[in-house]
């Protein structure tokens, strides 16, 4: 079987046909022109028509969709990111009208830790904690061989507190994981001791490169992850903890202050 997949992120979405063995056989990676629902969807419907049409013997029979923020998987709707102001959107009917095959949507955590049970880091183990650090920080928990829904979104870690009276969040609280160990949050704090504004991959070249600023912007990301990571690791017992998303590219700047949060 092969799927038409559509990864939504903060900052770009890519588009991928992919195999029942989790090969991915062609993607394409593309930056957001409107972050809005009608801006996500036809970027979407337009990036997957112009993939099936560059590789007509890939013939999907199914459609998967990942967003960040809530979902409920089984109405295929996307509740809320809230870095994006999309509120309710039926992401899953609307894909399903416009190409007409059905459509499996899913938290992209969730959906992380499901591939890493089913081909990655989890396969031999039944209780684990994902979380993804990029433009936000998500997470999901699999427990008993099983992934946790709660009332629907267990394992959402991006808006514990990690920083009493911190930065202010848009989910109305202060000091959230999400607005201190994100993409972002980097980009602040490494503003606050520079006075410069840069992203994330750059922060992560002068850290490599010595540059004290950097590694200290380093250095409170693994302290930030650990503390959310302790309370998590004391209340759950995982036997695994598994991180991914962009930041986990430069795990080796923040490794030695995360073990020591934690």
């Amino acid at each position: 079987m092969i799927a038409l997949c559509f990864d939504v992120g903060g900052s770009k979405y890519v588009a991928g046909l992919v195999d029942g063995e989790g090969n991915v056989l062609c993607a394409e990676r593309r930056e957001w022109e409107a972050l809005t629902p009608e801006g996500v969807v036809s970027s979407l419907v337009e990036a997957g028509t112009q993939l099936m049409g560059a590789h007509p013997s890939l013939r999907p029979e199914v459609i998967g969709v990942t967003i960040p923020g809530l979902a409920k998987a089984e109405e295929g709707l996307w509740v809320e990111a809230s870095f994006s102001g999309i509120r309710n959107l039926p992401i899953g009917r609307l894909l399903r009208e416009a190409f007409g095959l059905p459509v499996y949507g899913e938290n992209d955590a969730k959906a992380c830790a499901l591939a890493e049970k089913l081909f990655g880091a989890a396969r031999d183990t039944d209780d684990f904690l994902y979380i993804t650090v990029s433009n936000g920080v998500g997470g999901a928990v699999f427990a008993d061989g099983r992934l946790v829904y709660g009332s629907g979104a267990a394992g959402e870690c991006g808006h514990v507190t990690v920083e009493e009276g911190g930065r202010p969040c848009k989910c109305g609280k202060r000091g959230c994981l999400e607005m201190h160990a994100a993409g972002p949050g980097m980009s602040q704090t490494y503003e606050e001791l520079t006075g410069e504004r840069v992203g994330g991959d750059q922060i992560a070249e002068r850290a490599r490169q010595g540059e004290a600023a950097a590694q200290r912007v380093f250095e409170l990301e693994g302290e930030y992850l650990g503390r959310m990571l302790g309370m998590a690791v004391n209340l759950l017992s995982p036997a695994l903890v598994v991180i991914g998303g962009g930041l986990s590219l430069a795990f080796d700047l923040y490794e030695a202050s995360l073990w020591r949060s934690l």
